[in-house]
């Protein structure tokens, strides 16, 4: 198995004499959590694991990861149980659903007050954070008086001429190009289930495909790409592009059609403290000052309403989920791609080579 890159260990080691005697009560209990590293990793220590160490005593240790869902099979292989709570995002939540490898969701302890939609309440997981796949618009690059509105503008090169850049993947481009052709975004996984949905969606992309002067492939690339000027309109994390704003450069986001994605958590089958991994899933991803905390931190956000009584007006309409941003997206279906991925990639290389 892949090596850990690296580890933060949290508790009463670290934050002293009040978490020593916590740490006595609670029997030196501790929980592993499998994470991606970075920024989002130092939030969650800061807001989450720091404090529920201190108040309960229990040690929270993160562990990297590039592919859960790849150490997860693993570790379900080899009954060489590392982690507690993994994150099983996109096509790991369906694959080890299926696969017997998480154990179900006590949502007695996680959602006891029932606050959370079901695309965050899964039986296997809880949706902690939501994201967006968006575009991103070079403003200073627009036609004078015209007002860029979404997929169709995205598609009309004749009204708002320029390179454009598309992650090089099927899963979500299929949707935006239906979506261009007129297709609701609510109905898109309805047109896409049929083959002729399919067929329908690539002849959408033949018309954009000229204008793609970039296939993306890691994140920061296409803000990097809007950042330089090369590229007028981009799809692109909603976060990335919030932080170009930040940094004053002339970029708007649109949220008409964007893709709401969800990162999801589970607990491993196995698992050493199934209970305390169900704590610590409330007290981080389902209560809502610390859910601002985070969105504050981070332009993410949590799917419990509550959030939005502490958030400012201006805070909560940059969020992925805030009521007028979630009414314009379709939440990504990662089980259809998690069924049908291997098919329609194939279909896509091809197509990327034609």
């Amino acid at each position: 198995m892949k090596k850990l890159l690296w580890s933060l260990s949290v508790g009463a080691a670290i934050v002293g004499g009040a978490g020593d005697a916590a740490l006595a009560q609670s029997g030196n209990k501790s929980i592993t959590i499998a994470n991606y590293g970075g920024a989002w990793a130092e939030t969650l220590n800061r807001i989450c694991i720091e404090p529920f160490t201190k108040e309960t005593g229990i040690t929270v240790t993160q562990a990297a990861t590039e592919d859960s869902l790849a150490q997860i099979r693993v570790q379900q292989t080899t009954k060489n149980i590392l982690w507690d709570i993994a994150p099983t995002e996109r096509s790991g939540l369906p694959v080890s659903s299926k696969n017997g490898w998480l154990e179900p969701i006590d949502w007695s302890v996680v959602d006891p007050d029932n606050k959370l939609p079901p695309v965050a309440r899964k039986q296997y997981a809880i949706g902690a954070i939501a994201y967006s796949t968006t575009i991103g618009v070079r403003t200073d690059k627009l036609p004078e008086g015209k007002s860029f509105g979404g997929w169709k503008d995205f598609w009309d090169v004749k009204t708002f001429p320029g390179p454009r850049t598309l992650r090089n993947s099927p899963a979500e481009n299929l949707e935006f190009a239906l979506i261009a052709d007129g297709v609701k975004p609510s109905e898109v996984y309805n047109v896409l289930r049929s083959p002729e949905g399919v067929d329908r969606a690539f002849r959408k992309l033949d018309e954009i495909k000229p204008a793609i002067t970039v296939w993306w492939t890691s994140g920061q690339q296409p803000v990097q790409l809007l950042a330089s000027g090369e590229v007028f309109y981009a799809t692109a994390f909603n976060g990335r592009i919030q932080q170009l704003q930040k940094d004053k450069l002339p970029v708007r986001i649109i949220w008409d059609g964007g893709s709401l994605d969800v990162s999801y958590y589970s607990i491993v089958k196995g698992a050493r403290n199934v209970a305390d991994a169900q704590k610590f899933m409330n007290y981080c991803w389902n209560t809502p000052t610390r859910l601002a905390e985070i969105a504050r931190a981070m332009p993410y956000s949590s799917f419990n309403p509550d959030i939005y009584k502490i958030l400012s007006a201006d805070e909560a309409k940059e969020l992925p989920t805030s009521p007028a941003n979630l009414d314009v997206q379709f939440a990504l279906d990662s089980e259809y791609w998690a069924e049908n991925l291997p098919r329609i990639q194939k279909r896509w290389e091809a197509w990327r080579l034609q």
